[in-house]
């Protein structure tokens, strides 16, 4: 058996983010008496993905912060700041609109097809960690509605140390709590080649990438091995 360690990425790869997302973000939009469209749907889908990307490579023009916690804090709400520059909110208002934002993510949980089955199986010989891009609250809502928790050796978003994949810093943290320290004996599962991908090309680690929508790879990603199902998994492996 060549791996020990399989690094799962959450967001869809093991849960369907996008109707978790929908649910709050009608959930803001009432509280801000807009009505919702699917085209501002996507726009939001559009705006948060792009500042994400830019947060996680470091592309952001932030302020001195004391703290990681601070940091992460005033990024979840400067996002809300942006995309609903019109309104004129401030900061304060901002926050709220995160914390509502955040607190009904884990509420409409959608799993993709042969998740929590996959995870049991696969626990029974390897060690499963979950990677995430996002808060810990949403993550941890997610991991307990699948019911994977108990097969679940550690978890790390980038909410609690203020950086995200694709970033050395963010796999320097996660090797830390991880029981094999073998790169060679570890397989990052995503969908997300600028994250999960490029992280695993960039840190030394094989990836398998789940291509669940059959997208053209771009030359420049070089995963070790590709998936359209997740339950393809298991006979890669």
């Amino acid at each position: 058996m060549k791996y020990k360690t399989l690094i799962f990425d959450l967001d869809d790869t093991l849960v369907d983010d996008g109707e978790s997302i929908k649910y709050s973000f009608k959930i803001i939009l009432k509280k801000l008496n807009i009505e919702y469209s699917d085209s501002l749907f996507q726009e939001w889908i559009t705006a948060d993905k792009t500042f994400w990307l830019n947060w996680a490579h470091k592309n952001l023009n932030l302020p001195n912060f004391k703290s990681i916690q601070e940091e992460v804090e005033y990024v979840r709400a400067y996002r809300f700041l942006l995309f609903f520059k019109s309104l004129n909110l401030n900061y304060d208002d901002a926050l709220e609109l995160n914390k509502l934002y955040c607190d009904n993510l884990g509420v409409n949980i959608i799993e993709i097809e042969g998740a929590t089955k996959l995870i049991k199986d696969l626990s029974k010989e390897y060690e499963i960690s979950i990677a995430s891009n996002g808060p810990i609250e949403p993550a941890l809502n997610k991991i307990n509605k699948l019911h994977i928790n108990p097969y679940i050796s550690s978890i790390l978003t980038s909410g609690e140390i203020g950086i995200g994949k694709p970033n050395k810093e963010f796999f320097d943290a996660l090797l830390k709590k991880l029981e094999n320290n073998d790169k060679n004996k570890m397989l990052i599962i995503g969908d997300s080649l600028s994250s999960d991908i490029k992280g695993g090309m960039n840190n030394g680690i094989d990836t398998c990438w789940f291509n669940k929508d059959n997208k053209t790879l771009p030359t420049e990603y070089k995963p070790t091995m590709e998936i359209h199902k997740l339950l393809e998994l298991k006979k890669k492996l």
